[in-house]
């Protein structure tokens, strides 16, 4: 066992190494909604800690108050940010939650016309009760725009959301105070060989989570923008709501926002309101057009994985976790194969090094 572990070594401690990122990994989704306050945290110490780093070189002013001043600030603009996004969503889902049973009605109108007329061409009648269909769809949108706006999940849950904001505050306090301290006391959590092996593995394994999460945000960025402009310019009612809802349903691989844009284009050429699809119609391409563009300088190659395992992981996240698998479903398939691609890259250099020792 020994002789075969000394033959194998770079290969057995490559792939331990790669077990134990993955375990971790696959447990850190598991644990999510448990730390997310101080994910959240680092992330904001990763974005204020060259700021800091700036003012601290320049001005030597204290780190830590720099870091306390920084993150107050950043908590207000998104406190002001967020309530104004708030409000302005709330009344329009109230809005669209006592509008719903009209649009509902006017769809089982247009829907029973048009099968009308098909069955008039083919000569027999289509036994679909598209009145079933459509109140049952009614029910189940309404219950959740109910439920939504319904308080009291939203009070309960008040003391919860003040105790993971004041978390995610200290510790990105401390993460920007005392980022090389942190850094040596969880290095000194593990032995030296395995930090020291981790370390060539992380910098890829950064790039590509780092790069699949900044891309995706900064797309559906775009892509709301687009649609929220869009649809206020065709007076479409809720466009700030619906806006927002495409955005996040875009980053469904495969899917994206066509999914909503082109039925909903459809319904309304059913109904007669050409122009309304034609403006739809037009927002689709500007976003297909725009994520066209955008998607392969902002991801790049830092993916390289094939729609439809995307698609796959994505399913499997939400399956098992919730909304947040549709982030975390690829990140845990990113990570693995970002670690594999590391580990093989060092076991053939670490293969090449020893052969070249023979004589």
């Amino acid at each position: 066992m020994q002789e075969f572990y000394r033959n194998n070594k770079i290969f057995i401690d490559k792939l331990l190494l790669l077990l134990i990122i993955a375990a971790c990994t696959v447990l850190a989704v598991f644990l999510a909604g448990y730390i997310a306050p101080f994910v959240v945290g680092y992330i904001i110490s990763l974005i204020l800690s060259p700021i800091v780093g700036i003012i601290h070189t320049k001005w030597r002013i204290n780190r830590g108050i720099t870091a306390a001043v920084l993150i107050l600030l950043l908590i207000a603009a998104i406190i002001f940010l967020g309530g104004f996004l708030i409000s302005r969503i709330g009344t329009e889902m109230a809005a669209l939650m006592q509008d719903f049973p009209q649009y509902i009605s006017g769809a089982q109108v247009h829907f029973e016309n048009a099968m009308a007329s098909i069955e008039n061409m083919l000569g027999t009648g289509l036994e679909i009760d598209f009145a079933v269909i459509l109140n049952q769809l009614l029910n189940i949108t309404t219950g959740l725009l109910q439920g939504a706006l319904e308080g009291g999940a939203f009070l309960t849950a008040i003391p919860f959301a003040v105790i993971r904001v004041l978390l995610t505050i200290i510790s990105a306090f401390f993460f920007i105070k005392d980022k090389e301290l942190i850094k040596q006391s969880v290095a000194g959590l593990f032995p030296k060989r395995f930090v020291a092996r981790f370390r060539i593995v992380r910098q890829g394994i950064l790039k590509a989570l780092v790069g699949y999460v900044k891309g995706q945000l900064i797309i559906m960025t775009y892509v709301s923008t687009i649609c929220i402009i869009g649809l206020s310019i065709i007076r479409s009612p809720y466009a700030l709501f619906i806006g927002l809802g495409i955005g996040l349903f875009d980053l469904i691989p495969v899917f994206g926002a066509g999914g909503i844009l082109i039925p909903w284009a459809i319904y309304h050429i059913i109904a007669g309101n050409i122009t309304f699809a034609i403006g739809l119609l037009v927002i689709y391409g500007v976003v297909f057009l725009s994520r066209q563009m955008l998607e392969p300088r902002i991801v790049g190659n830092k993916i390289g994985m094939h729609p439809i395992i995307l698609l796959m992981s994505v399913y499997i996240g939400v399956s098992t976790i919730g909304p947040i698998g549709i982030f975390a479903g690829p990140l845990v398939v990113l990570t693995i194969k970002t670690t594999m691609e590391a580990n093989l890259a060092s076991l053939t250099d670490g293969i090449k090094k020893r052969e070249s020792r023979k004589p």
